[in-house]
């Protein structure tokens, strides 16, 4: 026996699918905000910490003539 959802297109099973693919597109924009909004917060927090780093690091003191070492050189 034939089902009657795939018989016909444009029948009862192309409006499920498209149900469903509204309500997988309304999901996928929910979840997009939310990553967005996570990387801009953690963007933020980065930031916050690297100012922190420079502030301390300006504190320190430096005896004349030691050479600086820069942690992001790789070898570390």
């Amino acid at each position: 026996a034939a089902d009657p959802e795939r018989g016909l297109p444009g029948g009862w099973g192309t409006a499920g699918w498209c149900n469903e693919q509204e309500a997988l597109s309304e999901r996928l924009d929910i979840i997009e905000e939310k990553v967005i909004k996570t990387v801009e917060y953690l963007e933020s927090e980065v930031k916050s910490l690297l100012d922190t780093i420079r502030e301390t690091a300006q504190d320190i003191p430096v005896t004349p003539g030691t050479p600086l070492g820069d942690i992001f050189d790789g070898e570390y």
